[in-house]
């Protein structure tokens, strides 16, 4: 122990990343989507890109991805998301 009365084991391992919005989650239990949202943010949040960041989800648990990383979001049909993020980049590049 240390002198403050805390042990070396208090100290926080894990903290949620910025761009992880703080909400619960409505995933069902051994659903991996939290995981994925959660290193998704964190990527994130380490390349400082959230400003230039727009998330492509398609339909399913997949669309909720606004709910849940604080990056502007687009819907696309199912199975066409590569499509609809290579029309946003291409898009983003015009400008």
């Amino acid at each position: 122990m240390s002198g403050s009365g805390k042990s070396e084991f208090s100290k926080p391992v894990y903290a949620r990343p910025r761009s992880l919005v703080d909400v619960k989650t409505h995933f069902c239990p051994g659903c991996h989507h939290g995981t994925i949202h959660k290193i998704v943010a964190e990527c994130i949040d380490r390349y400082e890109v959230r400003e230039k960041t727009i998330g492509v989800a398609c339909v399913g648990c997949a669309v909720f991805l606004y709910d849940y990383i604080d990056v502007d979001v687009v819907e696309a049909p199912q199975g066409r998301a590569h499509a609809v993020a290579t029309g946003v980049k291409r898009a983003q590049a015009a400008k």
